[in-house]
């Protein structure tokens, strides 16, 4: 019996609302883009330094946050409609475990008690900076580079492409990621800037600069998916969406987070042990 996948896909795409879909593909694509990944450090840091008094503080959020996702991870794995009461804030609880690990990275890299204040856009910077220096590094390539905004925008794929299940190209995949991301960067500063829109000759040289003045990293989806969350582009969770969807957006987003939780994990107890002459996680 031959398999129509063309009439599979066109139910599952009419069964379940398409922005639904495009956050499960790509929430679902950056898993499988992150797993196995490692981070690196590639400055020579010998120095001890005197362990901060908020160093337990962030510690314990840290901890006290995923305990909290691996216990609603654990709950929906054996009733899978709890899914939709957490899955709106997953997004919110991964960004917040991965800021506080980046905080103390930042800490043990320079040595300076103040990175464990820094805003999450400082913070978000110095990171960046960190991958653009190869000071940080991944064994994972994609993630080792921060792409000029105007490059992404100006990439095309397919249209409706993002709401393909089957058959579509992990490149294309990839490109709507970076261009969900660049697009979420604009709307903050447009919002920031209080820009109505980019109509005028004078707007549109603004958007022009932002886009050539700025980039994306692939490690950026944990700060706008949060961002997201508390404004109004994941109204797909109010719609009549089967649990056992929500469960696989829950699934492939705990994932995501705890292979970067992993990986900085490791990273931070390995700089600990030099800094401070023991390991924190």
């Amino acid at each position: 019996m031959k398999i129509d996948w063309q009439k599979i896909e066109s139910e599952y795409e009419t069964q379940n609302p398409p922005d639904f879909i495009t956050h499960l593909n790509y929430v679902s694509c950056s898993n499988t883009l992150s797993r196995g990944i490692i981070a690196f450090c590639n400055l020579s840091i010998k120095n001890k330094i005197n362990e901060s008094k908020l160093l337990k503080k962030k510690i314990n959020l840290i901890k006290l946050t995923l305990k909290s996702v691996d216990g609603e991870y654990k709950m929906i794995q054996q009733n899978p409609d709890f899914a939709e009461l957490c899955v709106s804030w997953i997004s919110v609880k991964a960004y917040y475990l991965i800021f506080n690990l980046s905080l103390i990275l930042e800490y043990l890299l320079s040595g300076q008690e103040a990175a464990l204040s820094f805003s999450h856009k400082e913070l978000l910077r110095k990171f960046k900076e960190h991958i653009g220096r190869k000071e940080i590094f991944f064994n994972k390539k994609i993630f080792n580079t921060n792409f000029q905004c105007l490059k992404i925008i100006n990439l095309r794929v397919k249209s409706g492409a993002n709401i393909k299940i089957i058959g579509f190209s992990l490149k294309d995949r990839i490109i709507q990621i970076f261009r969900k991301l660049v697009f979420y960067k604009l709307e903050d500063f447009q919002r920031e800037e209080e820009i109505r829109n980019f109509r005028s000759e004078k707007n549109r040289l603004k958007k022009k600069e932002f886009l050539e003045n700025n980039t994306v990293n692939l490690y950026e989806f944990f700060y706008w998916y949060r961002i997201k969350a508390n404004y109004r582009d994941l109204e797909f969770l109010n719609k009549d969406i089967g649990n056992y969807k929500f469960s696989e957006f829950y699934r492939n987003y705990f994932e995501l987070t705890l292979t970067f939780f992993n990986a900085f994990k490791n990273l931070i107890n390995g700089l600990a042990k030099i800094r401070l002459g023991k390991t924190l996680l």
